[in-house]
């Protein structure tokens, strides 16, 4: 199942802390890109704001691999998960 993981910096994070860690949580975010497990990747308009698309079973297992990154662990990062799932409404305009 493919997961959208919207990650942003947890409000009242020292920004200093997580500059000063973002090499680590990018190993991280590797390992899990090598692994199979993050698909695709984004910046976002917004600069503390990136988007990952996840291959998991669900959204649990998706927060447990997010949750091992050291930011994320260490609460600086947060996320929310979204279910992404196949668009059938289009089939609506086909149907009798």
């Amino acid at each position: 199942m493919k997961i959208l993981a919207i990650i942003d910096v947890a409000p009242n994070a020292p920004i200093e802390i997580v500059r000063a860690e973002l090499a680590k949580e990018l190993k991280g975010s590797w390992d899990l890109f090598a692994s199979g497990v993050i698909r695709e990747a984004y910046a976002t308009a917004t600069p503390t704001r990136v988007v990952f698309v996840l291959e998991a079973e669900d959204t649990a297992q998706a927060e447990g691999h997010l949750c091992k990154l050291p930011l994320i662990a260490g609460g600086l990062l947060r996320f929310e998960l979204v279910e992404l799932r196949p668009f059938v409404n289009w089939s609506l305009l086909f149907a009798p």
